[in-house]
């Protein structure tokens, strides 16, 4: 039987599934940002000329890691909204398994137990599928993870390009500062979602 606990587990993974998909809104606008800055960087490079060659494939790799991390959080929102879907459908399972075991309480008719019987069943296959969506979501955002590191890396590297671009050093390492804090703020969100995947996979065992 369904105890009250279990319920508000149900609850507790929805919140937290919801709390995911807010990051995600973070993680994808910081990505896009990061292309944008990518794409100015290249002008500043071009103007700036031979002062600034050293920079210039640098915003390559400033565009390759952002349309990477533009593309999986893409894919990662498209499971989120199932993962949305089945922890909405665990929440509703749970629900209707508590009325059932109510009514039991106040009646002895027999088909509430086959209704019992089935809501159970379909608990266990909606969490089941939750567990899987869970499972995945994460290799995505250590996927994520990698690529800002990766970022953090490229952040150090454009400075001393940076340094070295004479007039346009200081637009360029503004460039370089976004980077570094536009990584910091996606690595964040990456935690704290992972943070949320962790409990809930505590809570599913």
């Amino acid at each position: 039987m369904l105890k009250a606990a279990q319920s508000t587990d149900a609850v507790g993974n929805f919140i937290r599934v919801a709390n995911i998909i807010a990051n995600l809104d973070i993680i994808l606008t910081e990505a896009k940002n990061l292309s944008l800055t990518a794409k100015n960087a290249r002008v500043v490079a071009l103007r700036a000329g031979d002062s600034a060659f050293g920079f210039k494939p640098i915003t390559n790799f400033i565009d390759e890691f952002s349309d990477q991390t533009i593309k999986t959080t893409a894919e990662i929102s498209t499971l989120s909204n199932q993962l949305f879907t089945l922890a909405l459908a665990v929440v509703r399972c749970s629900n209707f398994i508590n009325h059932i075991q109510k009514a039991k309480r106040a009646s002895s008719d027999k088909t509430l137990d086959t209704l019992l019987s089935n809501g159970c069943d379909d608990l266990m296959v909606k969490s089941k599928a939750l567990e899987h969506a869970i499972f995945n979501l994460e290799s995505y955002f250590e996927d994520i993870q990698k690529q800002m590191r990766s970022a953090e890396y490229i952040a150090v590297t454009s400075r001393v390009e940076a340094s070295n671009a004479g007039d346009f050093s200081e637009s360029l390492q503004g460039v370089s500062d976004f980077i570094a804090s536009a990584a910091k703020r996606i690595k964040a969100a990456v935690t704290d979602n992972l943070s949320e995947i962790s409990k809930l996979r505590g809570v599913m065992r």
